[in-house]
């Protein structure tokens, strides 16, 4: 059994030129035949590869071209909103004044109106007031001048005056 042990092992120098011989031609068989199908396929594969990684290189370039866009319009509506928000509190501060100032204006008018209808009304009470007086006083004067008054009959007409001037307002 170790003769067929060392057979496996030992080394035959006409098998190993055999052997050699061999891989060089399989060597040659394959490049004339099959390298250029095999570098085709590869540099194929290749070019794909580098296809898609330029593909996705540009993909995201434009995702992100995109996306800038995107947070450039955001900005802008938002610089939109915040102006008309800003647009409409200005318009609601000014109309709010306004019509303050038209409420302030209708109450100093209708203060200064009703001071004037008040004194008006005064003057006409005062002026209603003379000419009761007026009346009453001439008709005092001409019962006096119909008779001659003692001092009762004074005092009686007196007192029949203030009763009409009661009786009358």
């Amino acid at each position: 059994m170790d003769a067929i042990y060392q057979s496996l092992v030992a080394v035959n120098p006409v098998t190993l030129i055999a052997q050699i011989c061999n891989l060089f031609l399989q060597l040659f068989v394959v490049k004339k035949f099959f390298l250029n199908k095999i570098l085709a396929i590869l540099d194929a594969r290749r070019e794909a590869a580098d296809k898609e990684i330029v593909d996705a290189k540009n993909a995201r370039e434009e995702a992100m071209n995109i996306k800038a866009t995107y947070e450039e319009n955001m900005r802008q509506a938002k610089a939109e909103a915040n102006a008309l928000l800003q647009h409409a509190q200005k318009t609601a501060s000014a109309r709010s004044e306004e019509i303050i100032s038209q409420a302030q204006a209708q109450a100093v008018q209708i203060k200064e109106k009703a001071a004037a209808d008040i004194a008006q009304e005064k003057k006409k009470a005062i002026n209603d007031a003379k000419d009761e007086i007026s009346g009453i006083s001439m008709a005092i004067a001409e019962k006096v001048v119909e008779r001659q008054l003692n001092a009762a009959d004074q005092q009686k007409l007196i007192d029949q005056f203030i009763n009409d001037l009661g009786d009358a307002l």
